[in-house]
């Protein structure tokens, strides 16, 4: 089964990423961050300057604190300065919010070895074992992108659980987020009860509040998400029921808002999260989120149809009939959007 592809996902993301990192600097560096959002490319990393001039505008302070802004607003890996750094951020805010801590030191200094499946290599550098370094690799080809910004189809990760699962209940949604006593974690009560005598108790100690604490960080992880995506299923719930000509606009800073919460709180939950919906099917959380999901899905139906629009007037003219109110120059700019996603399908699907 595969994600179901959003054509506008990219602009209404890095718009989104502009306003969110705005919010975070004082005024007068505003156009600063909006320089800084210009200058990322198709992927969402930032590349080094192309001149000498533009290194030296690149050395200010105003230049690092709104980068840092947008990196505090967007996905982990946004403004990177190249791929292996973009993994490494993720990697990190993986580790921290629940994922193998061996993502780190993996992504840092094996990535070759990955490449070519040089696993127990790895694990011998590492000090681990191959399984522990079998999964963090699994961890990583599943969750990882090189791309935080794209427009591309998405495979779901196979066998790979979803991270929200959206039930009926009557009339209702239910939203389920698994935390750690859902997934059989727990600390054994016999361990933890053990009491040893020297180093041995001391080490028994240390293990045990690591564990501890990779729980809480798991139930933490569950319960800002359950929260973001709650807010979400329902804020969309037709969308949930009867589809794409039912999505409503949803930004992230108003889900924010509605939570009383930061907007980089929100883009942190959604960050790669699945969810599985009642009819069987499997969505990026970050697909409820668009400022004209239905419109484009509109528009896509009438350019397929028998009788597709004569013009982009005639489009305008159609979508409004349906109840959709554009402007000709943004139809335009959606239709191109359309024949872009479809030449990159035929290209895909070509031998």
């Amino acid at each position: 089964m595969t994600l179901v592809h959003e054509p506008v996902a990219v602009e209404d993301e890095i718009e989104e990423l502009r306003r969110e990192a705005r919010l975070m600097v004082r005024p007068a560096l505003a156009p600063m961050v909006d320089l800084v959002v210009a200058q990322l490319d198709e992927r969402g990393l930032l590349p080094g300057p192309s001149s000498s001039v533009e290194a030296g505008a690149r050395a200010s302070d105003e230049w690092a604190e709104a980068v840092r802004a947008v990196r505090a607003a967007g996905p982990p890996g946004v403004a990177a300065p190249d791929v292996r750094s973009c993994l490494l951020d993720q990697a990190r805010w993986h580790a921290s919010n629940g994922g193998p801590a061996l993502l780190v030191p993996i992504v840092a200094g094996h990535l070759g070895r990955v490449a070519v499946g040089d696993h127990a290599e790895i694990a011998g550098d590492l000090g681990v074992s191959t399984s522990a370094v079998d999964d963090a690799v699994a961890f990583l080809r599943a969750r990882l992108r090189p791309s935080v910004l794209t427009t591309g189809a998405v495979a779901a990760p196979v066998g790979a659980p979803p991270d929200v699962i959206v039930r009926r209940r009557g009339d209702g949604l239910e939203v389920v987020v698994l935390d750690g006593a859902d997934l059989g974690l727990g600390l054994d009560p016999e361990l933890d009860a053990l009491r040893l005598a020297g180093d041995s108790g001391e080490w028994l100690a240390d293990r045990c509040a690591d564990a501890r604490a990779l729980l809480d960080v798991v139930d933490r992880r569950a319960g800002a998400l359950r929260r973001v995506a709650t807010a979400v299923v329902h804020a969309q719930r037709d969308f949930v029921l009867h589809g794409r000509a039912a999505h409503r606009p949803l930004t992230r800073a108003a889900v924010a808002a509605a939570l009383g919460v930061h907007p980089s709180t929100v883009s942190r939950a959604v960050q790669g999260a699945v969810v599985a919906l009642p009819d069987g099917g499997v969505l990026p959380l970050a697909a409820f989120f668009g400022k004209a999901v239905a419109v484009v899905d509109c528009l896509a139906r009438m350019l397929a149809s028998p009788d597709p629009p004569r013009s982009d007037a005639d489009a305008v003219a159609r979508l409004g009939v349906a109840g959709h109110v554009v402007a000709r120059r943004t139809v335009t700019k959606y239709r191109h959007l359309l024949d872009t996603a479809a030449a990159g399908r035929a290209k895909r699907s070509s031998p």
